[in-house]
């Protein structure tokens, strides 16, 4: 009886700890598998060997504080990282186990990128000395940059695809008002910092999004006012370096990712993808139509989109038209873990709740393949996940949740 009481008790404690409505959120490659992707999302990390069906890592073993949305970042060693303000967690069997990178206990870890070997992290937390930091042994060990404020929020770093000795760090704070671009071109021993003056655009967060593949002088930046509803962004294009920057496109919501192709852009804003010819006039695309993402991997470019209310996709190809890569029935469930590893342990707990999260049955089997269906999958013979007994209990605290949710209690 008290072992069922622990149980409930778990999937409880997971029912209350996400939140937020299932939703992908970007897209990179699958360092362990050519040609497979991994996708971060509000309900923890995807990732597919075949783009066909899709295993799940659950964020319930890092040790993250309640509503923590972590930084997925998979680094092409095959060492997966989740940045968060609680700190940087760090997997070196891809995602069956995680451990705390101490380094990071007081400033939490913001964004991480690679370039020439170095690896590098900025954070962003309030009250703190906030920075960038670098490791050059894949994360065991690291040590702050010169880049170091206590008064600043160091959001982003990008690495120059073509000159990975230029690195460039974003950060901003309120009061006093700033917006700065740190540019680096000895890959991070030194840096030349550049204000964006105040009357550029509106609003204040400022976020280092892309560097052009060919050319490390062309950067691609943004400045969002969230000071009234809607929120309202504008996209910012450099071509020296940072020095001086031009507003290309203002629209409703934050930008989330830019991405490029040669000499075509796209970039996520809001709900909707633009996209370039130019990087200087962006149009509008159809598809997605809500909570959009964009990336380029490897000759594809992908889109994050909302399933199943308007966009049918959680995840699809961006050709001459939209083609379904990720949908919930695709997903078969937890990665395959050692048993009593804390994947195995945690995600077995949680899995039953993600089930009703995305509205699949709790006998659900991926369906590899299929189109989105209107009504859950029916089997198709693969691997099943079942546990009747937690959806139920799951169920009652979801509906209540809600409840409290709705009511502002």
């Amino acid at each position: 009886m008290r072992s069922a009481i622990v149980l409930l008790g778990l999937v409880a404690r997971a029912a209350f700890a996400h939140g937020l409505p299932p939703q992908t959120l970007s897209v990179a490659p699958n360092p362990w598998t050519p040609g497979g992707l991994v996708v971060p999302t509000t309900f923890g990390l995807l990732v597919t060997d075949d783009r066909c069906t899709w295993k799940w890592i659950c964020p319930d073993h890092l040790g993250l504080g309640d509503r923590e949305q972590p930084t997925w970042f998979a680094a092409p060693s095959g060492t997966l990282f989740a940045g968060a303000f609680s700190g940087l967690f760090v997997s070196r069997d891809r995602g069956c186990s995680f451990t705390r990178q101490s380094f990071f206990d007081e400033t939490g870890a913001a964004d991480l990128a690679v370039g020439q070997g170095a690896l590098f992290v900025t954070s962003s937390k309030f009250g703190v000395m906030n920075g960038l930091a670098v490791s050059t042994d894949d994360g065991q060990t690291f040590s702050w940059t010169s880049l170091r404020e206590t008064n600043a929020f160091f959001n982003a770093v990008k690495v120059a695809p073509s000159r990975p000795q230029r690195v460039y760090v974003s950060s901003w704070y309120l009061d006093p008002r700033r917006a700065r671009l740190s540019v680096s071109d000895d890959r991070g021993q030194t840096f030349t910092a550049i204000d964006v003056p105040a009357g550029l655009a509106p609003g204040s967060v400022f976020l280092v999004h892309a560097v052009s593949t060919s050319d490390p002088d062309v950067v691609f930046a943004s400045i969002t006012d969230d000071s009234a509803l809607p929120v309202r962004s504008s996209l910012l294009r450099s071509v020296d370096g940072g020095r001086t920057f031009s507003v290309v496109l203002q629209a409703d919501g934050r930008v989330s990712s830019v991405a490029q192709d040669g000499g075509r852009w796209w970039v996520a804003v809001g709900d909707r993808v633009f996209a370039s010819t130019d990087g200087v006039s962006f149009a509008v695309l159809p598809s997605p139509r809500q909570r959009a993402c964009v990336a380029r991997v490897e000759a594809e470019t992908l889109v994050c989109g909302r399933q199943p209310v308007e966009d049918g996709f959680g995840l699809a190809t961006l050709g001459e038209s939209v083609t379904p890569v990720l949908t919930w029935d695709r997903i078969s469930g937890p990665i395959s873990c050692p048993a009593g590893s804390p994947a195995a342990t945690a995600c077995a707990v949680t899995w039953p709740v993600e089930l009703a999260e995305l509205g699949l049955p709790a006998d659900h089997v991926a369906a590899c393949g299929a189109p989105v269906p209107e009504q859950p999958a029916k089997k198709t013979g693969c691997e099943t996940t079942s546990g009747s007994v937690l959806l139920v209990a799951a169920g009652f605290f979801l509906q209540r949740r809600r409840r409290v949710e709705s009511s502002g209690e």
